[in-house]
């Protein structure tokens, strides 16, 4: 197979857009790999006698962040590190072109330079690449197909990473995942799962709930979804994860009733989303989200849980989302959510390179 440049490229690549992109096999090393990563780290043992090797050893990383980070940047650029590789992050439109995506654009504007010649280009550099780019908040489709983080993909001649994109996030579900394995020793199958939607000042995409829904189905929990009624998460991505959840055990369920919904939690998920109405009515949707500041998670309602966890994938607005008092109580996991993204990104780029 050639690309449409003329360099040549591997039949297949091993580009990790969505989870369901990871074969069951691919998915439980990641897992257990991050877990092992991060207990070897606890204990003082050195990180690179426990891959086959430096895998990134001579390759380097090519980032490309159109939206801001913090973990996602740092931790990427640690892992390429930990593997022996180099990495090199850009932003465009600060210090680098703006570009502009659509086939067929006429770029007589700000866009100096086309998405599929800069992927282009940086595919003959680096040994792979991390992407993120954002939901529109305005063109559903576009973001429920992930449009553009595809484009990428299709452009690239090398293997491309979803560092986030308009519909998922499977760096931080793997973290998520590694961290629930080691909190519950592996026994996770079965636990009860609440994804909360919360307050929230902005309409946030729904990548990282989509991606939590996806992570808690795929390791066979009982997950429910509690959220106001105006705030429901795609029906095919609830659809698509009630079967995923059923094929391993577990069940998805939905509830407007956020007390009802952590009484017996093993595990509580706070996540602001916008939902499918800030594409249809946005006004309607900043009423209700702007009605709903009950919707956070105290003290009280993580007492209501089974000695439940606390999980946020950050960053987080403290006493809108949720209560200081659950933040820096013993049941927060966030810190050691943002931990396993290097734990668990290593193994990522261990499986892309291996």
């Amino acid at each position: 197979m050639h690309a449409r440049n003329g360099s040549s490229t591997p039949a297949t690549l091993r580009h990790v857009l969505r989870l369901s992109d990871l074969e069951d096999g691919a998915w439980r090393r990641i897992v257990e790999s991050a877990v092992l990563f991060r207990r070897a780290k606890r204990a003082g043992k050195s990180l690179n006698g426990l891959a086959s090797g430096q895998v990134g050893a001579g390759k380097a990383l090519g980032m490309v962040f159109f939206n801001p980070s913090l973990r996602t940047r740092t931790s990427m650029e640690r892992a390429a590190q930990q593997l022996g590789a180099t990495a090199t992050t850009l932003t465009p439109g600060s210090g680098t072109w703006d570009l502009a995506w659509e086939d067929g654009a006429v770029m007589n504007g700000t866009e100096a330079e086309h998405v599929r010649d800069a992927i282009g280009v940086l595919s003959r550099y680096f040994d792979a690449l991390g992407v993120r780019v954002f939901a529109s908040g305005t063109d559903y489709e576009q973001d429920a197909s992930d449009t553009l983080i595809r484009t990428v993909a299709d452009a690239a001649t090398v293997p491309v990473v979803n560092l986030e994109s308009a519909w998922a996030h499977p760096c931080q579900a793997a973290a998520d995942a590694a961290v629930l394995h080691d909190r519950f020793d592996g026994d996770v199958a079965g636990k009860k799962f609440v994804l909360s939607w919360t307050h929230h000042p902005k309409a946030l995409p729904m990548a990282v709930p989509n991606s939590a829904l996806r992570m808690a189905a795929r390791c066979g929990m009982d997950v429910t979804i509690a959220r106001p009624d105006t705030h429901a998460l795609d029906a095919s991505v609830v659809d698509t994860a009630r079967k995923t959840a059923s094929r391993n055990g577990g069940e998805v369920t939905q509830t407007s009733n956020l007390d009802a919904a952590v009484d017996g939690a093993d595990v509580v998920y706070a996540k602001s989303w916008g939902g499918p109405l800030v594409y249809t009515d946005p006004e309607q949707e900043g009423a209700a989200r702007t009605a709903a500041t009950d919707w956070r998670i105290t003290a009280d309602r993580m007492a209501r849980t089974r000695d439940g966890a606390f999980m946020h994938c950050l960053p987080v607005r403290r006493n809108v989302v949720v209560d200081d008092a659950v933040m820096d109580g013993r049941h927060a996991l966030h810190l050691d959510q943002a931990e396993y993204r290097l734990h668990a990104q290593r193994a990522l780029l261990e499986h892309v390179w291996g």
